[in-house]
C-alpha cells in the first residue's frame, strides 16, 4: 500500500511540476535559479491548488505558484493529509519549470515539467484549459480511474 502511495505521489509531484512552462531549460537550471523562482514565485505569480486521492489517507493537497515572468520559477508544496499518525506531512520543492508539447493518445497537449528540488524525480501536470492542470504519469497519461487529479487555478 505504501509502495502504491509513492508512486501515486510522485506522479502528483510530476504533474504539479509540469504544470509551470520552462521553454526548454532542464533540470540542472532549476538549481541555479532557486532564489529567483522563490522570490519571484512570491510576488507575481498564479496559483493552482487541489487535492488528490491518496492509497492510505484522506489525499494529497497541491498549492503550485507559477511565475508569471521569462524566469519560469515554480513553487510547488505538497501535503500528505494525516500521512504520519494522523499529522499532516508538507514538502515543497522549487525550481524552473519546463513546456513540452507532446502527442498522447492522438492528442496534442501542452505539459509543464516540475523537477524535485532534491532530484528525486518530477512533477508532470497536462494543461486541461486557462482554469485547470491535471496530474498525469511518466508516459504524460492520464490516470485510468475517473477520480479528480486537477488542480484549479486560485482567484
Amino acid at each position: 500500500m505504501k509502495k502504491f502511495r509513492n508512486a501515486i505521489v510522485l506522479l502528483a509531484a510530476g504533474v504539479a511540476f509540469a504544470a509551470c512552462q520552462n521553454n526548454g531549460k532542464t533540470a540542472a537550471n532549476a538549481g541555479a535559479n532557486d532564489s529567483t523562482a522563490k522570490d519571484s514565485a512570491a510576488t507575481d505569480s498564479v496559483v493552482y491548488e487541489g487535492t488528490v486521492p491518496a492509497a492510505d489517507g484522506p489525499g494529497i493537497k497541491y498549492q503550485l505558484a507559477c511565475v508569471n515572468d521569462s524566469s519560469k520559477g515554480f513553487r510547488l508544496t505538497t501535503t500528505y493529509l494525516q500521512a504520519e499518525k494522523g499529522k499532516d506531512q508538507v514538502s515543497e520543492s522549487k525550481g524552473k519549470y519546463e513546456v513540452v508539447k507532446k502527442t498522447v493518445a492522438g492528442k496534442e497537449g501542452t505539459f509543464y515539467k516540475l523537477p524535485a528540488s532534491d532530484g528525486s524525480g518530477e512533477t508532470i501536470l497536462k494543461v486541461v484549459n486557462d482554469s485547470t492542470l491535471r496530474l498525469v504519469n511518466s508516459n504524460f497519461e492520464e490516470a485510468a480511474s475517473k477520480l479528480n487529479y486537477d488542480l484549479k487555478l486560485k482567484k
